[in-house]
């Protein structure tokens, strides 16, 4: 395995199958797995993340990499990835990317450009302002700058408003430009395939799933995060049943709709990442089916690649 061999990338929305599709693949190949997903860096949050569970004859990279206070970036994906990928080939192994952060894939394929660091005093100004005046007002300072960044963002997206707001202050330049360069070549060879499912088996995926959270503890994990004077990061606070896991431990929900709501979370959630992955122009999809298994669903993979 060359260090210029093209990485084989698996993506997918949630609860297409990509975890095991991967595991299947990886054995099939002698390969490592390289988690891309912003949750499952997270340490002793695996139920809420949908961790998977690496045998021992499939190593996995890039889990369990942070506390949940502390925050995780793309930039940080991008070094933590290609540090994985390199010292697997250095044993002779190849390396699979498999998840489904869009953003971490699409960084890991055309890079950061310019490193923007936080601007810890930068962000205390902006979060008042948010606190005092509310999200619209950070979207309309990041309009007044960068309009197209603003116009390309949620008003509420209070994370991504305030990065982008950083970003221009600390280059001068608008985030969007700096985006643009997604549009060029990428940084290195891949072949990204990505799973895809029909409508109503991923729906009953997902449901299937939100109830092995539910019947796993994802209380009783939430509620042991909730009790950590050092608190959870922005990005595990937001990810999908977190703040109703909160709700429910507090009584203001029951556990049936605790269950309602991510499930129908994680749908809105898939159709944002397909449209996403949709984005990619030299993505590959392969069709699975409610009664495929893994393994066969890996060899259309394989497939696909090869063509």
């Amino acid at each position: 395995m060359l260090a210029s061999d093209p990485v084989l990338c698996l993506a997918g929305a949630t609860a297409t199958g990509k975890t095991d599709v991967g595991i299947a693949l990886a054995r099939a190949r002698g390969a490592e797995v390289v988690c891309c997903d912003a949750l499952t860096v997270y340490r002793g949050v695996s139920i809420l993340t949908a961790k998977p569970r690496a045998p021992a004859d499939v190593p996995h990279r890039l889990l369990d990499l942070v506390d949940a206070h502390e925050s995780y970036s793309a930039g940080r994906f991008l070094d933590d990835a290609d540090e994985a990928i390199a010292t697997a080939r250095t044993t002779g192994r190849d390396a699979i990317v498999v998840g489904g952060t869009a953003l971490y894939l699409r960084t890991f394929l055309k890079g950061m450009g310019p490193r923007v660091g936080r601007d810890d005093g930068l962000r205390v100004e902006l979060e008042a302002v948010h606190a005092q005046e509310g999200a619209g007002a950070l979207w309309r300072r990041l309009e007044a700058r960068d309009p197209a960044r603003a116009r390309a963002l949620h008003p509420n997206d209070v994370r991504r408003l305030i990065r982008a707001l950083e970003i221009v202050d600390a280059t001068g330049r608008p985030a969007s430009e700096q985006r643009d360069q997604w549009s060029g070549p990428d940084r290195r060879q891949a072949i990204i395939v990505a799973i895809r499912r029909r409508e109503d088996d991923l729906a009953r995926r997902i449901e299937s799933r939100t109830k092995r959270m539910f019947e796993v503890g994802v209380f009783d994990e939430v509620a042991r995060l909730k009790a950590d004077p050092r608190g959870v990061s922005r990005e595990l606070a937001q990810s999908i049943g977190f703040a109703d896991a909160l709700a429910r431990l507090d009584g203001r929900i029951d556990d049936a709709e605790w269950l309602d709501r991510v499930a129908r979370a994680t749908r809105r959630f898939t159709k944002r990442q397909g449209t996403f992955f949709r984005g990619f122009p030299s993505i590959r999809w392969v069709e699975a089916g409610p009664d495929d298994d893994p393994t066969a669903i890996a060899t259309l993979v394989e497939h696909a690649a090869r063509d």
